[in-house]
């Protein structure tokens, strides 16, 4: 078994954006990579478990997608949102 040490250096991925859309990121390339080892690998038991393995790492990247949408509708439910947009349009001159 490799050891983290192993795997620096592999490939190198840089993600850029909020905290959130790194996260994303990451488990966007995680997914891949079990992609890739699946596509790979010779063994029917390691191919159902990568298999699981990438589409549970889907179904995490769809609940927070979803959670995000959630949060959205629920401040535009409670006006906060167009609060916050008015906060942000410029003053104008009486």
């Amino acid at each position: 078994m490799a050891s983290a040490a192993d795997l620096f250096g592999f490939d190198t991925v840089t993600l850029k954006g909020a905290p959130l859309d790194r996260a994303k990121g990451a488990l966007r390339v995680a997914r891949l990579h079990v992609r890739l080892a699946n596509a790979d690998t010779k063994s029917a038991r390691l191919e159902d478990v990568l298999s699981e393995i990438e589409d549970e790492i889907g179904v995490h990247i769809s609940r927070i997608d979803d959670a995000v949408m959630d949060d959205a509708n629920a401040l535009e439910a409670s006006g906060e949102a167009q609060r916050l947009r008015q906060a942000e349009l410029p003053l104008r001159a009486a």
